[in-house]
């Protein structure tokens, strides 16, 4: 039986009880883009949890980024083991070849722990972020996808998005 489970805004004073996650979702990037290996090595997962945890205390910084969590337990007066977290930003964007919103969310790391997967984590984390991107004014939002994660597409695409961009990595 699924436990319950309470989706709240989270501070970077939290940042660390996210590492587990980011490094499940490390790992499981590896297992499906190996092909990216004989382009630019792995880091390894404590290296690529110390870039993120940075990136993730720039871009809160700034009033535009915000911290999703999914925590064990619906009690929302205290803090609970984080089973699931979104993190996301509203930026500014500037028409190209679409007419594209002023402002676009940008979800830039959605991760929910193995065993919580297939309860509704993943899509309450997402109809959070949904939600909150339209608070803030924006109008449409993107993310990207390892290439090889077929099942994180396979959720995106039951969530409405479409693919927009094919981006290609090489080495010269």
């Amino acid at each position: 039986m699924d436990q319950p489970f309470l989706i709240r805004h989270i501070s970077a004073d939290r940042l660390d009880d996210l590492e587990p996650l980011w490094k499940a979702l490390h790992s499981h990037h590896l297992a499906v883009a190996g092909h990216l290996e004989a382009l630019s090595p792995s880091l390894s997962p404590e290296a690529s949890w110390i870039n993120r945890r940075a990136k993730y205390e720039t871009w809160l910084a700034s009033p535009d980024a915000f911290l999703l969590a999914a925590e064990a337990d619906a009690d929302a007066d205290a803090d609970h083991e984080i089973v699931g977290y979104a993190m996301a930003r509203v930026q500014e964007q500037r028409p190209g070849s679409w007419d594209r919103a002023a402002k676009t969310g940008v979800l830039e790391s959605l991760s929910v722990r193995a065993d919580q997967r297939g309860g509704g984590v993943g899509t309450r984390l997402f109809e959070a972020v949904r939600a909150e991107f339209v608070k803030r004014g924006a109008r449409e939002f993107q993310l990207d996808v390892i290439a090889g994660n077929t099942d994180a597409v396979r959720f995106y695409t039951r969530q409405g998005l479409v693919p927009y961009v094919t981006t290609l990595l090489g080495r010269s």
